[in-house]
């Protein structure tokens, strides 16, 4: 029995040291570079490495654990992957400190003026936006979700000398970095009181569209919604009328409903929202993180130790 790893953002780096740590556990892997050197090597495949896809999954009948590369995994709970007995584990926390650091980035180009200042500047104008920035520190910030998103924003909001609360149904202690911890059924005050709000959860049966036009109209007229998690956690035809009724202040998107952002969405020509296109979750050391995280569950693996980031099918993460 085998290890099969179907990743091709992996380099000779990455694969050397999955060698390493399947020859110390006992195990033979083999690095499939294409479906059918999938298909090939997938039949004998005890743990599969990969972004589980459909057809990927269906390639490894005998499997018993599925490391996937995704943290978000709405769209590999498929039902073969449902009815399947292995065990699957996520990426959760590989993720999280880019992604942090890009919803920062979109508050920030909010309310420091980037976004007109990156236009005037393709122009070659001098123009002052000093009438219109904003200072974050000492705002509230409020998070949706305590996942490794979460819990990385609440970190970063620290060292802007913000106050943070946070709701999460599953979480049942205050994370450090976090102010107050709300149950979920508390989200309207969560948004009632924050200055910022931004997403950090998973997509589920339970949070798609969780904000929708009742819950922005809690929001605070000067206040910021962010979404670096998943589109479709918003209503985006409630947002865009919130955003052109100045009922928030604005929105800083990497995730969208569609993707790609259809042409005629007015998004793309409010002033008052930056996008970005579904790339929080990049950086260059993400493929690092992704193999520690693998071989660290291998390690576990072999032992009969409980493995990170299990996914609870049932519950959609």
């Amino acid at each position: 029995m085998k290890i099969l790893v179907y990743l091709r953002e992996l380099n000779e780096s990455h694969q050397k040291r999955i060698q390493a740590a399947a020859q110390e556990h006992g195990r033979s892997v083999v690095f499939a570079e294409t479906k059918e050197e999938l298909m090939k090597h997938g039949a004998d495949a005890e743990i599969l490495f990969a972004y589980s896809a459909e057809e990927v999954f269906a390639a490894v009948p005998n499997v018993k654990w599925v490391q996937t590369s995704g943290a978000g995994i709405e769209k590999q709970l498929f039902p073969a992957m449902m009815k399947s007995g292995a065990a699957f584990t996520n990426a959760a926390g590989v993720y999280a400190p880019q992604a942090a650091e890009h919803a920062f980035a979109l508050l920030l180009a909010l309310t420091r003026g980037l976004r007109v200042s990156i236009r005037r500047q393709e122009r070659r104008e001098w123009f002052s936006t000093r009438s219109s920035v904003l200072e974050i520190g000492g705002w509230t910030l409020g998070v949706i979700g305590m996942g490794g998103f979460g819990r990385e924003m609440a970190k970063r909001a620290k060292g802007f000398e913000m106050r943070v609360i946070a709701v999460d149904p599953y979480c049942a202690e205050k994370p450090a970095n976090v102010d107050e911890l709300l149950p979920l059924d508390r989200l309207p005050d969560l948004l009632r009181r924050s200055d910022a709000a931004m997403l950090a959860c998973p997509l589920t049966k339970e949070t798609e569209r969780i904000v929708d036009a009742d819950a922005l109209s809690h929001m605070k007229r000067t206040a910021y919604l962010i979404n670096v998690a998943r589109g479709r956690l918003v209503d985006e035809a409630a947002l865009c009328a919130a955003l052109r009724s100045g009922q928030i202040a604005g929105a800083g998107l990497d995730v969208m409903e569609t993707e790609p952002l259809p042409p005629e969405s007015p998004l793309w020509e409010m002033e008052n929202v930056v996008l970005t296109s579904h790339s929080a979750g990049y950086s260059q050391r993400r493929a690092d993180r992704m193999v520690k995280l693998f071989c660290d569950n291998l390690r576990r693996y072999t032992r009969g130790e409980p493995l990170q980031n299990v996914v609870r099918k049932e519950l959609g993460f």
